[in-house]
C-alpha cells in the first residue's frame, strides 16, 4: 500500500506560510565607535517593507566577525537581546541563544515591526570590544528570515579622544565666610563612542594653604556632574603626605562627539594660608593621561 502524506490540520508550516517582501540594508542606530575594554555600542540593520500585507515573524541570526575581538554584550541579567525598534518608537528586546563559541546570536519568532508596505524598522544587537581587540573598521551579519545584510560599521579605537581644560564651578575665592571652595575641570569627548573610566589624580599647590576637604565621612570626594547635570561622587585615597588624591576607574559620562562633563573637588583654607592680601592659584588635575589646571582658587587672606 502506498504511503499517505498527512498535512497538518491547521495548515503549512510556519516556514511555509507566505510573508509580505521585505528589504534588510545597514542602519538602525549610528556608526559605532569602541573603546578597547570600554562601553558597549549597538550595530544593527534598518528593515523595510515591500509589499502589502504585514511581514510574518521571522528568525534572526546574528554572527560577529572573527578574529576582531568584538564579544556580544548581555543587557538582561545572562541573556543578549535583540532590539527592534518599530516606526512608532516602540522598541521590543527578544531573548537570543548564544551559540557555545560565542560568535553568534539566534533569536526565534522575532516580529519585525513591517505591519505594510513602505513601514520601517529597525533591529540591533549589543557589543564590546575586548582588552585586545584589534583597531580598525568592522560589521557584524546579520540574517532576517532569508534576508541578510551587514550591520553598521564597527570601528574600533585604542581610545577615545577626550580634553581637559579649566572649567566646573565657578571661579573659588575662599575667605573667612566662604572657607570651602570646588575647584575643577571640564572634559570633553572629541570623538564618538563612550569613554572608558578613568583614574584621576588631583595634586594641591605647594605652599599656598589648602588642604583637601573631607565630604563623604572620612572620604575626600570626586564629583563627576553629567551633560544632564546629575552628579555622581567617587571616593579617593589620599597619598601619605595630603597632597594629592588618586580616584581610580572614574566614568566621565562622556558618550559621543562633543558631550561634556565637569569634574571637581572640595578645598579648604588653612590657618597656614600665605600673607599676601589676596593669592590666587590652581589644583592640577590628570585625567588618565591628559592634564589640566582648575579654575582658579583666590584665597582672600585679609578676612582671616
Amino acid at each position: 500500500m502506498p504511503a499517505v502524506q498527512s498535512t497538518p490540520a491547521d495548515g503549512p508550516a510556519p516556514g511555509d506560510r507566505p510573508t509580505a517582501p521585505f528589504t534588510v540594508t545597514p542602519g538602525g542606530p549610528p556608526d559605532v565607535v569602541l573603546a578597547l575594554a570600554g562601553e558597549s555600542g549597538y550595530p544593527g540593520v534598518r528593515l523595510e517593507a515591500g509589499g502589502d500585507g504585514p511581514v510574518l515573524p521571522q528568525d534572526v541570526y546574528v554572527a560577529l566577525p572573527r578574529g576582531k575581538g568584538l564579544e556580544f554584550f548581555p543587557e538582561s541579567g545572562p541573556n543578549c537581546l535583540l532590539t527592534v525598534l518599530g516606526a512608532h518608537g516602540t522598541a521590543t528586546p527578544y531573548p537570543g541563544t548564544l551559540s557555545p563559541d560565542g560568535r553568534s546570536l539566534t533569536f526565534q519568532n522575532v516580529d519585525p515591526a513591517l505591519p505594510g508596505k513602505g513601514a520601517k524598522s529597525a533591529a540591533w544587537v549589543a557589543v564590546t570590544a575586548s582588552d585586545n581587540a584589534l583597531p580598525g573598521s568592522t560589521e557584524l551579519l546579520f540574517c532576517v528570515g532569508d534576508r541578510t545584510s551587514p550591520s553598521t560599521l564597527v570601528r574600533v579605537v585604542d581610545d577615545i579622544p577626550f580634553s581637559v581644560s579649566p572649567g566646573g564651578p565657578p571661579d573659588v575665592t575662599l575667605d573667612r565666610d566662604h572657607p570651602v571652595g570646588y575647584p575643577g575641570v571640564r572634559v570633553r569627548a572629541d570623538d564618538d563612542g563612550t569613554v572608558p573610566p578613568q583614574d584621576v589624580y588631583v595634586t594641591l599647590p605647594r605652599g599656598k594653604g589648602l588642604r583637601f576637604n573631607a565630604e563623604g565621612g572620612s572620604h575626600c570626594l570626586l564629583t563627576v556632574q553629567d551633560t544632564h547635570g546629575t552628579t555622581h561622587p567617587f571616593p579617593g585615597h589620599a597619598a601619605a603626605d595630603g597632597q594629592a588624591l588618586i580616584f581610580p576607574g572614574v566614568n566621565l559620562f562622556l558618550s559621543g562627539k562633543g558631550t561634556t562633563s565637569t569634574v571637581w573637588v572640595a578645598v579648604k583654607a588653612t590657618a597656614g594660608v600665605p600673607a599676601e592680601p589676596k593669592e590666587s592659584t590652581a589644583l592640577t588635575f590628570c585625567v588618565g593621561v591628559r592634564t589640566s589646571l582648575s579654575t582658579p582658587v583666590d584665597v582672600d587672606a585679609r578676612t582671616w
